[in-house]
């Protein structure tokens, strides 16, 4: 599959992967269950290898 994005599109989504990945740090540190954080860590790591995938797109808004 192959998806094809505009530039303001692929800045909105690495913006939203970032913090995703961001948010998931952050509740991963705060999860004591160990079977979830694992869980987490799993997610984590497929949101870092899309946002490999995605390029760094610079979007100014004109």
């Amino acid at each position: 599959m192959e998806l094809i994005l505009t530039g303001p599109e692929k800045f909105v989504l690495r913006e939203t992967l970032e913090k995703a990945i961001n948010d998931m740090l952050m509740e991963i540190a705060n999860t004591d269950n160990r079977k979830m954080r694992e869980g987490l860590k799993e997610r984590e790591e497929i949101l870092n290898t899309i946002l490999a995938k995605l390029p760094a797109e610079v979007y100014t808004a004109a």
